[in-house]
Parts: structure tokens; sequence; C-alpha cells
């Protein structure tokens, strides 16, 4: 939930339009209409209809920190954020199968991403979950949540989540492996 009733009515407007049309067909004179708000109240509110994606988005991504709080653990956080995609596939399946839409939701977790651990996340896993999630979105959300969560969390790349000695220590160990240890871990 947005702050304002008028916030909320424009999000729940474009959201009702999304069921019925694509993306790139929804403009900004739908959502007011839809909202029974004026122009210069969506525009108080929100630049244009991707800020206004982003806005959505980064609130439903958010959810998170009313449930566990601000020092919520990195399963629960994501897994939280994933249930709420699944939760809103209708909206989250529009969002995600669209190039631009897509682009806003991308800055949207972002902004979660440095609002909660203040790193924006590298651009390697930025591009990882994006393709995570489109793939996602493409086949329904069938995937289970526990096994997209282990997609991402996979394909983080280590300088994202290890720094310093912990970093030098895994890089150390990977380092030591012989093409033996790769042959035997690929067969498994």
């Amino acid at each position: 939930m947005f702050e304002t009733p008028a916030k909320n009515r424009i999000a729940q407007a474009f959201k009702e339009l999304l069921l019925e049309k694509p993306f790139s067909t929804v403009k900004v004179k739908n959502i007011v209409e839809r909202a029974g708000v004026s122009s210069m109240t969506f525009y108080r509110h929100f630049s244009d209809k991707f800020d206004m994606v982003e806005g959505i988005c980064h609130n439903d991504l958010m959810l998170f920190a009313k449930i566990y709080g601000d020092n919520a653990e990195l399963r629960s956080m994501t897994v939280c954020m994933l249930n709420t995609i699944k939760n809103n596939s209708d909206f989250y399946v529009q969002i995600l199968g669209d190039d631009e839409a897509r682009e806003s939701f991308m800055r949207a977790l972002s902004r979660v991403s440095s609002e909660t651990t203040g790193t924006e996340g590298s651009p390697a896993a930025l591009v990882a979950s994006e393709e995570i999630l489109k793939n996602w979105a493409k086949n329904d959300f069938s995937t289970p949540v526990d096994d997209v969560y282990m997609d991402w969390v996979s394909t983080m790349p280590l300088r994202s989540v290890l720094k310093g000695k912990e970093l030098a220590a895994a890089v150390r160990a990977f380092e030591q492996n012989t093409i033996e240890d790769f042959k035997k871990r690929m067969k498994k």
C-alpha cells in the first residue's frame, strides 16, 4: 500500500488495465480515467508510467521489511519477494514480459538492494536476476519459489557475497581444483 489513497487508486487502476491490455498500450490517460483522478494528481505522484511501475514494484518488493523487519535474513527477504511476485502473477507476467516495464522493475530491484545492503548489486548479478525472473514469468511462475531462489542465489558472483579475506580464501580454494576435480563434479 502506498501512503496516499490517490496513489493506491492509480496503482490499482493500472493493475486492472494490465488485465485487459499489454503494458505498451496502457497510457497515462487510461490510468487516470480508470482511477478517477486528474492528470495533475498522477504527475504529483509519478513522473510517467515507468516511474509508476518502479514505484509499485518497489513497494511490493519491500513487503518483506514489514513482515521480517529491517534486518531480515537474505533467504527470508528473497523468498518473500519471490512469493509476492508469484502471488501477483497477473501483474508481474505483464511487467516481466515487457522489455520497458522490466527495466522499471529492475530499477526497483536495484533500489531494494541499495536500501537493504548499501549496494545496488553487481551488473552481472542484476543481469542474472533479470534473466531468471523473465524466464520464470514466461513459464507462468510454475517453477517452485524455492527452486527459483536457489537459481537466483547460485548466480550471485562471489564478489557480491564475500569480501576481503573471505573472498581471497574462497578463490584460493577454487584455484586448487584440478581438471579431474572439475570432471568429477560435472558427473554428479
